[in-house]
């Protein structure tokens, strides 16, 4: 009786586990529109990270909008969009809606223009991000054409009294050895140094990345006098080493730093054609005692199965364990989202060291269905365990959505789709990180969506709040 008895609650409770799972899949969380942009003043086409202060205030940044009278969006092919991107400020109301106030608007110039990455906050409140472009108009490596001059900036943005934020410029690029377009934004250790990366520049002139340069990672650290010295921290060759770093930076326990890069890596796989040498990478920056930091590549992606082209960055477990995903590769067979040379809808992986060597197990596989296309955005990880992250199109409406991904036990992880965006007022083509609250809700933006009649018909984005 007593094993029956056990067989039974074993029973029922892989019954329960299932039927929760399935009820998973089929629910939808609750989405709540916390701003509109309008492609003026206030802002158009979000940007990849959102920060949140201890009182639930959110911060951010849009690509484009801001400045009027600056046109960098035209240079992307988006004429819709006037301005050079904005960092704005949302804060929720006693009735229930929410303000935002623009803390700083780009003009292109030195400031810089396109602040892509997003925004991180210290502890004493100030802002910290990068620009692609702007910023010194005369490095010739940055000055091509179709594109805002200038190799991009890292700034700090202060408090004032009253009206917009301060900027400081820590670092204009040159597009030399220091670095050039640092897409991704930045982040802080405890002592207050800011790290990151740039897509190109460096030592090598061998890379195809539109400013020489196969991308370094980089540390600004404050002086005395006020001014900010940039070491660079590792300086990408390509080939083996990796090229194109456009993910951000992240910390483990030991102060080692982890990133991905777009191509290299396997250089017997070619994911971009001829002349662009491998799928993309996972790697480990290590401190020396001096000088520059070690790399480790953790994996080298073939475009098979494992994937290809991660872009934004990877998320560590408490365990050490690594996280992240892939624009394409996974299925060979769902040519409808090939990507570049290669088909796939991308995965999202899972990278365990064992014994010095580090192994990856993939987690999901994107089918280009319902499930999404473009997965490659940032994951990100809930006390449980549980992984989520946007696709940028697909879905059930095929504007693209949020997923989330829950452990099995063992084996592939159960996918659900947490939100379809339908194009329209709600959003769409989600991208970046999704924030994470204390109360399990998610924060993202769109690309596109909102107001339709806006940003040539489009819609210029929302910020948005997914409640389960």
């Amino acid at each position: 009786m007593t094993y029956q008895g056990k067989t039974t609650r074993n029973v029922i409770v892989a019954l329960a586990a299932t039927l929760l799972l399935a009820a998973s899949a089929l629910a939808q969380d609750t989405e709540i529109v916390l701003h509109t942009f309008t492609g003026g003043k206030d802002g158009a086409a979000g940007g990849n990270q959102l920060a949140i202060d201890s009182a639930g205030n959110l911060y951010g940044t849009t690509w484009d909008g801001g400045n009027q009278s600056a046109a960098c969006g035209a240079y992307f092919g988006y004429p819709q969009y006037a301005g050079c991107g904005v960092v704005f400020e949302l804060s929720p109301t006693e009735g229930g809606t929410w303000k935002e106030t623009v803390l700083h608007t780009f003009t292109g110039g030195r400031d810089g223009a396109l602040p892509v990455g997003g925004v991180v906050l210290d502890s004493a409140g100030n802002l910290y991000g990068t620009t692609w472009f702007g910023g010194d108009s005369k490095p010739a490596n940055c000055n091509l054409q179709g594109f805002v001059p200038g190799c991009g900036v890292v700034y700090k943005l202060t408090p004032t009294a009253h009206g917009p934020w301060k900027e400081t410029v820590l670092h204009v690029f040159k597009g030399g050895s220091d670095g050039a377009y640092p897409y991704a934004g930045v982040i802080l250790d405890s002592i207050g140094n800011v790290y990151g990366t740039a897509m190109a520049g460096g030592y090598m002139f061998t890379c195809n990345t539109g400013g020489g340069g196969c991308g370094v990672a980089f540390e600004l650290t404050p002086t005395l006098s006020g001014e900010w010295d940039e070491t660079v921290l590792y300086d990408f060759t390509g080939g083996t080493t990796g090229n194109q770093v456009l993910g951000r930076l992240t910390f483990d326990s030991q102060g080692n730093l982890y990133g991905v890069t777009k191509e290299g890596g396997d250089t017997s796989a070619s994911c971009f054609g001829p002349g662009y040498p491998g799928c993309g990478l996972v790697y480990e920056l290590t401190p020396t005692p001096s000088g520059p930091w070690t790399e480790t590549v953790l994996h080298a992606f073939t475009g098979g199965a494992d994937g290809a082209n991660s872009t934004f960055g990877v998320t560590l477990d408490a365990d050490g364990n690594v996280y992240g995903s892939t624009a394409s590769g996974g299925d060979l067979k769902s040519y409808s989202c090939r990507q570049q040379f290669i088909p796939g809808c991308g995965v999202v992986f899972e990278l365990t060291q064992t014994q010095g060597t580090w192994n990856e197990q993939v987690l999901y596989t994107f089918t280009g269905g319902g499930d999404g296309i473009e997965a490659d955005s940032p994951v990100t990880l809930d006390t449980y365990g549980n992984l989520y992250g946007t696709f940028w199109s697909g879905g059930g409406s095929g504007n693209g959505g949020v997923y989330k991904l829950t452990p099995t036990g063992q084996g592939p992880w159960t996918e659900s789709e947490l939100y379809a965006f339908a194009g329209n007022v709600a959003g769409g083509e989600p991208q970046g990180t999704l924030l994470i609250d204390s109360s399990g809700n998610l924060y993202g933006m769109t690309f596109y969506g909102g107001n339709r009649t806006e940003c040539g018909g489009n819609g210029c984005g929302v910020v948005f709040e997914l409640q389960p």
